[in-house]
């Protein structure tokens, strides 16, 4: 009994022996988890802080991008506004330019006849001096047709006088 004894005592110093083993690897693997559970532990603390860092700055990105999108869509509104300016004005310029057009054409087809009138008087009026020319001379021409006239009726009377005279003067001598 005893060397049955002193075998289980063996085996048992064996098995405690191979339990102690175990004991202090599966303490050493507790205390790496440990560490490792620190390390996550911290990781993940850092991790929230970067979240919650990051959902701050997703809010202000929103807040920003609302304000943004606002500005945006009044801008757009002033382009739209701009636009329908910009298109009433051009219809204006358009319609302006077409009385613009209409009212040149007009202007151009009064000047046109101006212009013709205007060169009909000159023309009237070259005519009418060469008229009072002629007529200046024909003026002209009739006095001293007139004075020739009375030089000549002068002269026939002094013929006539001198006719009667000689005949006065032969019937008397």
């Amino acid at each position: 009994m005893l060397s049955t004894e002193k075998e289980e005592k063996n085996k048992m110093q064996k098995t405690i022996q191979t339990l102690q083993g175990q004991l202090e690897k599966y303490s050493k693997l507790a205390d790496e988890k440990k560490n490792q559970n620190k390390v996550l532990e911290m990781d993940l603390v850092k991790l929230r802080k970067d979240i919650e860092a990051m959902e701050r700055s997703e809010k202000k990105s929103g807040q920003s991008q609302k304000s943004v999108e606002v500005r945006l869509d009044r801008a757009l509104e002033e382009v739209e506004k701009y636009k329908a300016l910009l298109s009433a004005e051009r219809a204006k310029s358009a319609e302006c330019s077409n009385v613009d057009k209409d009212t040149f054409s007009n202007l151009s087809n009064e000047n046109k006849i101006l212009q013709k009138q205007k060169t009909e008087l000159i023309n009237a009026y070259k005519k009418q001096m060469k008229l009072i020319d002629v007529l200046r001379k024909q003026k002209l021409h009739l006095e001293a047709s007139r004075m020739l006239n009375f030089t000549q009726e002068e002269f026939m009377k002094v013929l006539e006088l001198e006719k009667c005279l000689s005949c006065f003067v032969t019937s008397t001598v």
